[in-house]
């Protein structure tokens, strides 16, 4: 779908489903998609690490940005993850993306091919080059640990690279988000999205809003609703529930946690691929019970008090354990 407008709000970063037989589970992707389409502003897939692409092998992460786009079915715009150290393997996937209807491409800041930072003279020859090939626009991604994490000079920098539009920032630092959101969003050079924890702030600071895997999407999509309309009350109480999920059980990484957390949902895409652990029953059902306590789950609807509570419980049970 051509882009008529910037994206804002809520990118949902699609989680991909492996089945027993550590292929895709593409039943299990439609309704993951269907789900996120009721609360987000765009889709990305294969974009994030947490979504397991570096599982999959070229032709099998080809195949997903193909058939994940048609199901979207053009009910939003779609990112596709483009993500290579090497700037002619992200032209040839920007090429595919293009020809396969993404709109946009995501391409991580990327480490040294042989380890290592950068330097920002560095990042800005690969992302001059990716833009100046790439068919389609292109979201800059930080993820520091997988990618690079370079000053805040460098973003500044790149947003000034033509066919930059968006930038997908990791650090959860405020002092950066701030700083990039005035001299990016607001200086006019690009739109500037952060992740689940600092979203509400990063909307008050006039960036366009977070990227983040379901469920949190569902949370996401509540603190933007409440902004927007200027209910800071609620838009408060959303962006709370982040200080515990997915936080609480980091120890798992995000997919396990974020897994765990559809299934209570009903919708069930499977484990993170072998041979990395799920959460375990214990962490599944205290995950369950949190969403019902802050109203996601349920009849019972958002309560203030449900989210002491929910702290409270989760406190409590490790007291126990110990």
């Amino acid at each position: 779908m051509a882009l008529t407008q910037p994206i804002n709000g809520i990118i949902g970063a699609c989680l991909t489903p492996f089945g027993e037989d550590d292929r895709i589970n593409y039943e299990a992707l439609q309704r993951e998609i269907d789900f996120l389409v009721g609360d987000c502003d765009a889709v990305s897939i294969a974009a994030v690490e947490a979504a397991e692409y570096s599982m999959l092998s070229r032709e099998e992460r080809k195949e997903l940005l193909r058939i994940a786009t048609q199901m979207v079915d053009k009910r939003l715009p779609v990112i596709l993850g483009c993500s290579s150290p090497s700037p002619r393997e992200v032209i040839e996937l920007a090429e595919y993306a293009a020809a396969v209807g993404g709109d946009l491409i995501q391409v991580l800041m990327p480490l040294r091919p042989w380890g290592g930072q950068p330097t920002i003279a560095e990042l800005m020859e690969f992302f001059t080059q990716v833009a100046s090939a790439s068919p389609l626009p292109i979201v800059c991604y930080h993820n520091p640990g997988p990618g690079a994490d370079p000053p805040q000079d460098a973003f500044v920098k790149i947003s000034e690279i033509n066919n930059i539009r968006y930038f997908k920032e990791s650090s959860r630092d405020i002092t950066k988000i701030s700083r990039l959101i005035e001299q990016i969003e607001l200086a006019g050079k690009g739109h500037y999205f952060t992740t689940m924890q600092p979203l509400l702030a990063t909307l008050m600071l006039g960036g366009s809003g977070a990227t983040m895997p379901p469920p949190g999407t569902r949370i996401g999509a509540q603190v933007v609703r409440a902004f927007r309309a200027g209910n800071l009350d609620s838009a408060r109480f959303w962006a709370r529930c982040f200080a515990l999920f997915p936080g609480k059980w980091a120890a798992y990484g995000l997919p396990p946690v974020m897994k765990s957390a559809m299934k209570h949902f009903g919708i069930d895409i499977g484990t993170p691929s072998r041979p990395y652990a799920p959460v375990s029953p214990r962490d599944h059902n205290q995950i369950g019970q949190f969403l019902r306590q802050v109203g996601l789950l349920g009849e019972a609807g958002p309560n203030p008090q449900a989210l002491k509570d929910a702290a409270l419980t989760l406190a409590q049970e490790d007291t126990f354990l110990r």
